[in-house]
């Protein structure tokens, strides 16, 4: 009797095209998901502080806003303000979130201000763009914009303030604000060697001195021997009793 064999390579051939037909079916079958278009428009005051760096703006209140940033290329967004937060959760796009609590017209801390340099860090490390905002987008903004001058771009507190104005009026409101950008910069110099994570008002790189003025006991003793008294003299009695605090404070400025 004659047995017959099967043909291998004839039945391979077989079971591929015939598995490349229903993976073709198939694609057919499925339908293609439709692109979903999102309404968006910008946040207030939002512009390019840095292109394709980071962006600065006020509170995005609606997720238009959330879309807008995310269709300009922003992927990571950092709130500045507790009081106004942006509804991240409802957006649908792919959008980084942090926040770092900056109480509304007040100064960020040394490590805060930390932070937010850490948070950019990264970002530039992965090729990611950074968005900034609080309220307004104004006095926390721009103290943290001036505070990134400082640092990426190795600038002195006082033109970082002045770049940051320009770019954006009203930024760094308070003169708070402007101080905190002094001590950071002192900071990194390490001009500091103990740096204060509280923001005080005697600072290591204030030199205070003492304005010099009469003792009361002097000008006393000056009118026991005249034993005249004129008005000139009554007047300076008064001026040291009013101004026994007086300081003058002196900050070296740095261009």
């Amino acid at each position: 009797m004659i047995s017959y064999r099967p043909n291998v390579k004839l039945a391979k051939l077989l079971y591929k095209y015939a598995d490349e037909h229903k993976e073709e079916a198939e694609k057919k079958e499925t339908p293609i998901p439709e692109k979903k278009e999102y309404e968006c428009y910008p946040p207030y005051n939002f512009s390019w502080f840095i292109e394709n760096k980071i962006a600065a703006m006020g509170w995005p209140q609606t997720v238009e806003n959330l879309n807008y940033i995310s269709d300009a290329g922003v992927d990571h967004l950092i709130t500045l303000s507790p009081e106004r937060r942006p509804p991240i959760l409802q957006c649908e796009k792919k959008l980084g979130w942090s926040e770092i609590r900056v109480k509304e017209f007040g100064t960020p801390t040394l490590k805060q201000i930390l932070k937010f340099i850490e948070i950019c860090e990264r970002a530039e490390i992965r090729g990611e763009v950074v968005g900034v905002h609080c309220r307004h987008g104004r006095g926390r903004t721009g103290t943290m914009l001036a505070c990134y001058l400082v640092y990426f771009k190795n600038m002195a507190p006082e033109r970082a303030v002045l770049t940051v104005r320009v770019q954006r009026p009203g930024s760094c409101e308070t003169y708070e604000q402007e101080k905190i950008v002094c001590h950071y910069h002192d900071c990194v110099r390490g001009t500091i060697t103990k740096p204060d994570y509280r923001l005080v008002e005697d600072k290591l790189y204030f030199d205070c001195t003492m304005k010099h003025m009469d003792s009361e006991s002097e000008i006393e003793e000056d009118s026991e021997e005249s034993n005249i008294i004129t008005d000139k003299k009554v007047e300076t009695l008064q001026l040291v009793k009013k101004k026994s605090k007086a300081m003058i404070i002196n900050h070296k400025i740095y261009f």
